[in-house]
């Protein structure tokens, strides 16, 4: 079965100013190094695309976010539809504002999930902070997700993942930087 790579765009942020797929580093957009960086590991049975707030013609499949849902959970809400619909056996999520993510960590991520046939999440391995937007979930939690959020009590991606069985992959804290501002954008390679 094929995996569907997810790029999770929310379109203009308040935070950053403009839309951060339009935010470049190194001569790029976000959403180039993103595109590209799936490219890298995808394979032509796959299903790429691209959820939120793109504006232009990106060149891959565009996803609107849920209407009755708000912010991350409103695209993860419409991808796990879309999984469902497209049968696919795993679902990993690439956050825009994530631009140092490299390729064979969105591989590491997909092969986790479909290893533990679960949910794998991102987490810094000094910090121990975990980043809940950037995950591999594997087909057989895609009922059970939308579920969750059409109970309305789901406020969070943390929130939403309560009661799944969790693994975290570690990466060195420096690639997992979220850009929420433009100051917040790395200068330097890792």
């Amino acid at each position: 079965m094929p995996t569907l790579w997810a790029i999770l765009n929310g379109g203009l942020s308040t935070r950053f100013g403009s839309p951060k797929y339009l935010a470049q580093r190194n001569g790029e957009t976000f959403l180039e190094i993103a595109q590209k960086r799936i490219l890298e590991v995808s394979n032509s049975a796959d299903l790429l695309v691209v959820s939120g707030g793109v504006t232009h013609d990106t060149g891959w499949s565009h996803v609107v976010d849920s209407a009755e849902f708000s912010g991350p959970l409103a695209g993860l809400h419409s991808l796990f539809q879309l999984g469902l619909a497209q049968n696919s056996e795993v679902l990993v999520i690439q956050p825009i504002d994530m631009p140092l993510i490299r390729s064979g960590d969105l591989r590491s991520l997909r092969d986790g999930a479909l290893r533990s046939q679960g949910l794998i999440v991102a987490q810094s391995e000094a910090s121990g902070d975990q980043h809940w937007v950037l995950a591999a979930v594997h087909r057989s939690l895609f009922r059970e997700a939308i579920a969750h959020v059409e109970t309305g009590t789901c406020r969070s991606l943390r929130n939403l993942w309560s009661n799944a069985d969790c693994e975290f992959l570690n990466f060195p804290d420096e690639l997992l930087v979220n850009v929420n501002h433009p100051q917040d954008l790395p200068t330097s390679d890792f």
